[in-house]
């Protein structure tokens, strides 16, 4: 048996002092350990990526003006209210109560230098200063306020200010963008305490000055690419949470392990590079992006390998998201018509292409691309799938440097729950666009800039024209599994992530 030795002098105290000191003796941090398909590939520096898999760590470190909530709707974050005074200004009051995880004091003034790097000719480069490029004027009013004064009308600038993390301004100044990578700052729930580039593991502690603590003391995310593993690691013990899939669920529930299922704001899809140097790529012609809509047995990949969680889809917006029109059906399933279409356009004997996507990310979609390859090739679409790492994705995406003839891309109105944003996404309005209908950008302008009703009147309007046009193989409503040891409380998603913060654990409960 071990024994714990005392010094001498304390162990002439007598017994009674030793046990008050021994059970003053602080307890082992509460930890919940998060597999995740990668960490990111910029690690703190929040502006090179947006949503998963980046965001699974990110949202516990970084806070921005507004988020999502559990339910889809827009609520204060550092930002506790808002107003649109003026058609072209904006007034952001900031709560009080917080500090970033370096002590650096949050007020208007580290607002606007985060907002004033990211209109930078660096900052306007990175995935999120697309998010600030119609701000053509930031004041600060007072500590806790700050103006935000836009190029033009702006009717989504608090949805917007979701996808803005703050961070530290010294840190961030005194440090740049790759070093501050290493050592982030930012307001969250909890801190980076260590990378280990080599085990690919990311240790958190809860921050002490922030305005949503945490409920445990550290988080650790590990990264394991393959569903597979992060089930394995779930079943024996060494995760508390992770990202899963439909697949799995019978094997989870036997071992007593939960599953939670949430819509992912996202329509899965394969985008077509039509912005391309050659004059003859069949993706440039409409009726062959119908075809292929037509050529794909949506329902079938809804129903069996997503055992009827999810839809299927034909406009840019789930049924959860703000924008989306019953009214717009998705494309049936029809390989006769596809064959007329190809016909028509001039490809009777159909034509090859080949698709890059990222596998493991979404629930079932290593299966979904070899089932819509097979039905491709039904209708003389030979359809050949690449599976691509993320930093390459990511790299491709940004620059548009794609080898291939598509890709795999989701409408995805995260992280604000609006159908604007993946509509810009396909479109003009993007930075190196692979599509580009320049007739659709005044529509689509419109949409970020009237009031309510006649914005609703134009996303309809927009839903309609990009099911038409159909700059994608629209495939299925994509939702999102996670799963999680019965020692965990609380367990919810917003905006695709784990709600860290309010998560509780009772070990007693492990089994």
């Amino acid at each position: 048996m071990m024994r714990l030795r005392l010094p001498k002098k304390i162990a002439r105290l007598g017994a009674g002092v030793a046990l008050g000191i021994l059970i003053t003796l602080p307890a082992a941090a509460e930890r919940i350990r998060v597999a995740v398909p990668s960490l990111p590939p910029s690690w703190g520096n929040p502006y090179m990526a947006d949503g998963t898999p980046s965001s699974y760590m990110w949202m516990s470190m970084f806070d921005g003006l507004t988020r999502l909530s559990s339910e889809g709707e827009i609520i204060p974050a550092l930002a506790t209210s808002w107003e649109h005074f003026e058609p072209l200004r904006w007034r952001f009051t900031l709560r009080q109560d917080t500090r970033f995880s370096n002590g650096e004091p949050f007020n208007a003034e580290a607002v606007a230098a985060t907002l004033r790097w990211l209109k930078s000719p660096e900052g306007r480069i990175t995935v999120i200063g697309t998010r600030v490029k119609n701000f053509a004027k930031i004041e600060v009013e007072n500590e806790h306020s700050i103006i935000i004064t836009t190029t033009e009308p702006d009717s989504t600038l608090e949805k917007r200010m979701t996808a803005v993390p703050i961070v530290a301004p010294r840190a961030w100044a005194t440090l740049g963008p790759n070093e501050f990578g290493r050592q982030p700052a930012g307001t969250g729930s909890f801190a980076i305490s260590e990378w280990n580039e080599q085990t690919r593991r990311a240790l958190l502690k809860a921050n002490a000055y922030s305005w949503r603590k945490p409920k445990v003391d550290e988080l650790e995310f590990i990264e394991l690419a393959e569903t597979a593993s992060r089930v394995q690691a779930l079943i024996s013990g060494d995760a508390d949470l992770a990202k899963s899939g439909v697949d799995e669920m019978d094997l989870l529930t036997a071992r007593g392990i939960k599953s939670v299922i949430h819509p992912s704001m996202q329509v899965m899809a394969i985008a077509f590079r039509t912005e391309r140097p050659e004059q003859n790529a069949p993706l440039k012609d409409k009726r062959v992006r119908q075809a292929l809509n037509y050529a794909v047995n949506k329902q079938q990949l809804a129903d069996i390998l997503l055992r009827g969680y999810a839809k299927p889809a034909g406009q840019p917006a789930s049924t959860t998201t703000y924008g989306y029109d019953p009214d717009v059906h998705p494309y049936p399933y029809d390989p006769a018509k596809a064959r007329a279409l190809l016909a028509e356009a001039g490809y009777p004997n159909g034509f090859a292409m080949t698709m890059e996507v990222v596998i493991d990310t979404l629930p079932a979609d290593a299966q979904i691309f070899q089932a819509m390859a097979y039905d491709l090739r039904q209708v003389g679409v030979k359809a050949t799938v690449r599976a691509t790492p993320f930093p390459t994705f990511l790299r491709n995406y940004l620059s548009n440097i794609w080898t291939s003839d598509a890709f795999g891309l989701s409408w995805s109105a995260a992280p604000f729950n609006d159908a604007i944003r993946p509509m810009e996404n396909f479109s003009c309005l993007k930075r190196n666009p692979f599509y580009c209908d320049k007739d659709m950008v005044p529509l689509l302008k419109a949409a970020s800039e009237k009031p309510e009703p006649e914005r609703s009147e134009i996303l309809k309007k927009l839903a309609q024209e990009f099911h038409d046009r159909a700059p994608s193989l629209y495939l299925i409503e994509q939702v999102d599994f996670m799963a999680h040891r019965p020692e965990l409380s609380n367990v919810r998603l917003a905006n695709r992530v784990p709600e860290y913060d309010v998560i509780t654990v009772d070990r007693s409960q492990r089994k």
